[in-house]
């Protein structure tokens, strides 16, 4: 594989397993230092010596970062400014799917809180450090969001929660998220890009009882593997074909349409100002136009 990432420093989210590990293989193997933030410290170490068997001079480091907590983001954030004060690429890749509703430790519905607002929070608090112009940031999204819809009048789904429901509504705000970033970015020439992996093999759904876990099994007979569906993570954060690309939305290494809500402007900027404010994200952190 080509060094094309070469002097690159690349920062992936749920870089311990599934698309996240697979991404961070990838781009080490491209010349990238790599930083895998993992929930378990363990769990990033663990993932450093496996990818150091495939590639043995692979520049790697760890950083916990529990996106369901504000606190550990606000943590997490603090040690990224500090220790690695330049980035290229953000990749905001960690994700869960509840089976049943629970609640973050900040009283949020916990499918939301890790797959928006955590990454928002964090991705607002490390962008002194993306590199401008130049840095891209790349969030993992999901064709789920074509079934999804803000539910604004219950965005902690207290009625009526289902998993699907609850996935599909952060894999909407991702996108939304994507789409105003890029704009408010624009100027600074970091792009901001998301993606559909495709329907893939990882740990998501694990599901807390018997029965869950053998849905979950079943259903990962028809998915792909990491390894296809991290394809379009390595491409939007190292190839030229997409360098000065923002604000849009990939499969398979191509554009892709996405939803009428997703597309809605309002809507973005509704998620925007609410994201900014259950975050608790100071007005002069936040990105503006």
């Amino acid at each position: 594989m080509a060094d094309t990432m070469q002097n690159k420093r690349v920062l992936i989210t749920g870089a311990n397993s599934g698309i996240g590990y697979v991404a961070a293989e990838m781009l080490a193997g491209m010349g990238a230092e790599v930083v895998l933030a993992c929930r378990r410290p363990e769990a990033a170490l663990d993932a450093c010596n496996q990818i150091r068997k495939a590639h043995p001079a692979a520049k790697l480091d760890t950083l916990t970062l529990d996106l369901s907590s504000l606190e550990s983001v606000r943590k997490a954030a603090a040690i990224v400014r500090e220790k690695w004060p330049e980035l290229d690429v953000l990749v905001n890749n960690a994700g869960i799917a509840s089976m049943k509703r629970k609640t973050s430790v900040d009283g949020f519905e916990l499918t939301f809180a890790t797959n928006h607002l955590g990454p928002f929070l964090f991705t607002q608090l490390i962008l002194p450090t993306l590199k401008a112009p130049g840095g891209r940031i790349v969030n993992v999204a999901s064709t789920a969001h074509h079934q999804g819809h803000m539910h604004f009048d219950d965005l902690n789904l207290k009625k009526g929660y289902r998993v699907f429901k609850a996935y599909s509504q952060s894999k909407l705000a991702n996108i939304l998220f994507t789409r105003e970033l890029a704009r408010r970015l624009e100027a600074k020439g970091i792009t901001v890009n998301c993606l559909h992996p495709g329907a893939v093999k990882t740990n998501i759904w694990p599901g807390d009882h018997w029965y869950e876990k053998l849905a979950s099994a079943a259903i990962k007979l028809f998915l792909i593997t990491p390894e296809e569906g991290a394809r379009t993570t390595a491409w939007l954060a190292s190839s030229d074909a997409v360098a000065d690309k923002t604000g849009d939305y990939f499969y398979r290494c191509r554009k892709a349409k996405i939803s009428r809500e997703a597309a809605d402007d309002n809507i973005a900027r509704r998620l925007w100002d609410l994201s900014v404010e259950w975050t608790g994200l100071p007005a002069d952190v936040a990105e503006t136009r």
